[in-house]
């Protein structure tokens, strides 16, 4: 069983090296995640950052899941 790290957009995931994590295992990441860092999966549901994510590209060349396509 291979490992899976879910990422928030909290302060408590700023200590931590997102890099290492990926050499562990996949990397599922929140919202505007996305801006700092490219976690294997993206996760989105607000409405507006979703707009901002498939706006800025990033949507059409990374695996991203949302409610339903905008």
């Amino acid at each position: 069983m291979s490992a899976a790290f879910v990422l928030g957009n909290g302060v408590s995931r700023l200590a931590v090296d997102l890099s290492v994590l990926k050499s562990r295992g996949r990397v599922y990441g929140c919202n505007a995640l996305y801006r700092e860092f490219e976690p294997d999966v993206l996760v989105s549901t607000d409405k507006g950052i979703s707009h901002e994510i498939q706006n800025s590209g990033y949507a059409q060349k990374h695996l991203m899941y949302t409610r339903k396509p905008l």
